[in-house]
C-alpha cells in the first residue's frame, strides 16, 4: 500500500487561521461534538458533519454524513465522496478547512478509489477447525457500535451504486472502530472449492498497513464459509476467547485473525465479506459484529431494489396512462345519425391494449365502420391506433373505395410496425339509402346480422391475412341488411372472455348473448342493447382478471330505434 503523504487541514473561521490539524490515521469525523476526531464550536454544524479518510492509495477523501446544511469543496456542494486535492478548500458552514500537504501526492488515478481490481494472495497451507456465528450464544452489542451500524445503514440508503455499496461495507471492517486491516469481498465457486476467489472490489486496507504485511487469504477459512454456508472466524494464534480455533497461514510471521460472512448465496456461487483483524480481534463477538454490518448491507440492498422496482412501476403507470388518453381520445362513445342507430362499448383492461373502433359518414352519406385490433399493448399499441385513426379519417375524407382504404392501412403498417406485430381489422361501408354493406375482413373475428327471431348470418372470413404481414390484394362481399336486422362488429376481448372457472367464451358464446339480448329487447335502441350486453359480459366474467379490452360496435336501421341521445361529430 502507498502511504499516505503528510496531509493536515488549515481550519480558517471568518477569514481568519485558527489552527492547524493533521491528517492522521485512516479517517477522521468532523463536527461540532466535542467526541468526534476535528470539533468546529459552532451550533450550525452538525454534531457528526462530515468524514476524511484514507484509501489504500494515499489518498484523502471527504464525504457529507447526511448534515443539516451539507458540505461543500470549492464552492460546490458535495453529494457523494469527494477526491480532495491539494489546496482544496472545504467548507462547513462559516469554517474554512483548507487541504494541505507536505510531500509527494500519490499519482491522482482516474477513477474513484475501490475500482481497479487486484488478484489475492491465497494460503493452501492446513488448519484447524473454525468457529462459526451459528454455534456461539449472541453477544452483546455496546451502544457505539450500534450507532456506528445505524449511520453505516443511513449512509447505504444514500449510495445509489451497488459498487459503492459493496466498497462501503468492505470500508466499514477497517475502520478504527472495527480495528481492521484489510477487507475485501469475494465471489466463491460453491461447486468448486479450490477454485481462486474472485474480487468484486479493490482490497480495502487499513491506514497502518505496510506492504511486508500482506495478508493472506486462507483457503481453510474459505472452504469453512462453503461447507456451513454462516459466518466464519479464525486466528493463528492463541486466542482469548476459547471457541476461536487455531487457523494456519502460509506467512507465519504473521499474527492475525480472518473471518468470512456470506453475502448473497445463489445455486452457483457466493458473494463473500472476508476481512483480516489483529489476533485479539478474532473472537466470537468481533464476528457477530461484521455480521450485523454485512446483514444491514443486506437491508439497504432489499430496500433499494424495492426503490427502484417503484420507480420502474410508476414509470410504467404513467406510460399506461397515457396510453389509456391516447386510446379514449379515438373512441366516439356518443353517435348520432338520422339515418342509423349505433352505439360503441368499449372497456379498456387494466394494461391498455390496442383496440380501435370508429365510424364516421363521408360527404355521400354513406357510413364508413372500422373496428381494430392491434398487437400489443401499452404505448406502443396506443400509437399505432393512433395512427390507424388518423388513416381512417383521412380515406374517409377523400372518399376512397373500401379496399383501397385496406390496401392503404396495408402498406403503411408493413412499413412501421415491428417484426412480429401484426394488426386484424374488420371495415365495412354501409349504405343507408340501399341499406347494403360492403365489408373486408383481415384477420379478424366475423361480424354478425342478427334477427329478433334470432337467425344470425355471419360474414365471411378467412380470404384475407391480419394487416402489416404482407402484401394483399383485398377482395369485399356486400349484403343486404333486412328491416331491424342488427349488425354487431367485435374484437377478441369478447371471444376470449373468462369465467371465474376460466372457461373462454368463444366466438359461439358471444353470438348466444347477442341472440338472447336481442330476442328479448329489439325495440330498444342500440344504446340500451350496448348497456344490456356489457351487463351480461360482467356477468359472465365474474371476477375473473380481464386481459384485453372489450370493444364492440353495434348498428341497425330500424327507424322505431333511432333515439340515441347525445353528440359526436363524425
Amino acid at each position: 500500500m502507498t502511504q499516505a503523504a503528510n496531509c493536515y487541514f488549515q481550519i480558517k473561521a471568518q477569514g481568519i487561521d485558527t489552527r492547524q490539524v493533521p491528517l492522521v490515521g485512516s479517517q477522521q469525523v468532523i463536527g461540532r461534538s466535542p467526541d468526534v476526531d476535528i470539533t468546529l464550536p459552532d451550533q450550525t454544524v452538525s454534531r457528526q458533519h462530515a468524514e476524511v479518510y484514507a484509501d489504500a492509495h494515499g489518498h484523502w477523501w471527504i464525504k457529507d454524513l447526511h448534515s443539516r446544511n451539507g458540505t461543500l469543496v470549492n464552492g460546490q456542494r458535495i453529494t457523494q465522496d469527494h477526491m480532495l486535492a491539494p489546496d482544496d478548500a472545504v467548507q462547513i458552514e462559516h469554517f474554512i478547512l483548507q487541504f494541505n500537504v507536505h510531500g509527494e501526492m500519490p499519482a491522482r488515478r482516474g477513477v474513484r478509489a475501490g475500482t481497479s481490481m487486484h488478484g489475492l494472495n491465497v494460503s493452501d497451507k492446513p488448519t484447524g477447525p473454525i468457529t462459526r456465528l451459528d454455534t456461539q450464544q449472541a453477544p452483546p452489542i455496546d451502544a457505539v457500535h450500534l450507532q456506528t451500524l445505524i449511520r453505516f445503514a443511513e449512509d447505504l440508503l444514500t449510495t445509489p451504486d451497488p459498487a459503492d455499496r459493496l466498497l462501503k461495507l468492505a470500508r466499514i471492517l477497517i475502520s478504527k472502530l472495527y480495528h481492521g486491516i484489510a477487507a475485501v469481498t469475494i465471489e466463491l465457486d460453491l461447486n468448486d472449492p479450490d477454485t481462486t476467489p474472485i474480487p468484486l472490489i479493490e482490497p480495502q486496507y487499513a491506514h497502518n498497513w505496510r506492504s511486508d504485511e500482506e495478508p493472506y487469504v486462507s483457503r481453510t477459512l474459505l472452504r469453512g464459509v462453503l461447507e456451513h454456508q454462516s459466518p466464519v472466524i479464525a486466528t493463528n494464534t492463541d486466542s482469548a476467547d476459547d471457541s476461536v480455533m487455531a487457523l494456519s497461514l502460509a506467512d507465519d510471521k504473521q499474527t492475525l485473525a480472518a473471518l468470512a460472512c456470506p453475502i448473497t448465496i445463489t445455486d452457483s456461487n457466493m458473494q463473500v465479506l472476508y476481512a483480516t483483524f489483529p489476533a485479539e480481534y478474532g473472537t466470537a463477538d468481533w464476528l457477530a459484529l461484521a455480521t450485523l454490518a454485512v446483514e444491514q448491507y443486506k437491508q439497504t440492498n432489499t430496500a433499494w431494489v424495492a426503490r427502484l422496482q417503484a420507480q420502474e412501476q410508476a414509470a410504467i403507470e404513467k406510460e399506461l396512462r397515457q396510453a389509456s388518453n391516447i386510446q379514449n381520445a379515438l373512441i366516439p362513445l356518443k353517435i348520432q345519425l338520422d339515418q342509423a342507430d349505433i352505439a360503441i362499448g368499449f372497456e379498456p383492461c387494466k394494461y391498455v391494449g390496442g383496440d380501435y373502433v370508429d365510424v364516421r359518414q363521408s360527404d355521400t352519406g354513406k357510413i364508413y365502420l372500422t373496428i381494430c385490433d392491434v398487437c400489443g399493448k401499452g404505448m406502443q399499441a396506443a400509437i399505432v391506433t393512433a395512427s390507424l385513426h388518423a388513416l381512417f379519417h383521412t380515406a374517409v375524407d377523400l372518399g376512397l373505395p373500401l379496399t383501397d382504404l385496406m390496401t392503404r392501412f396495408n402498406k403503411y403498417l408493413m412499413k412501421t410496425l415491428p417484426g412480429e406485430s401484426f394488426v386484424t381489422a374488420n371495415m365495412m361501408i354501409f349504405d343507408p339509402a340501399t341499406r347494403e354493406l360492403e365489408s373486408v375482413n383481415a384477420g379478424h373475428p366475423p361480424a354478425m346480422l342478427i334477427r329478433p327471431d334470432g337467425s344470425v348470418r355471419k360474414l365471411s372470413i378467412g380470404k384475407h391475412p391480419p394487416l402489416g404481414f404482407i402484401a394483399t390484394e383485398f377482395e369485399s362481399e356486400t349484403v343486404k341488411l333486412e328491416p331491424a336486422e342488427l349488425l354487431c362488429l367485435y374484437t377478441d376481448g369478447l371471444t376470449e372472455s373468462v369465467n371465474d372457472e376460466n372457461k373462454m367464451l368463444h366466438i359461439a358464446g358471444v353470438q348466444d348473448m347477442l341472440v338472447k339480448v336481442y330476442a328479448d329487447h329489439a325495440d330498444m335502441p342500440t344504446v340500451e342493447l350496448q348497456n344490456k350486453l356489457t351487463r351480461q359480459l360482467d356477468e359472465y366474467e365474474g371476477n375473473a382478471p380481464r386481459a384485453d379490452d372489450r370493444t364492440f360496435l353495434l348498428l341497425k336501421t330500424d327507424p322505431q330505434a333511432t333515439q340515441n341521445t347525445g353528440t359526436f361529430d363524425i
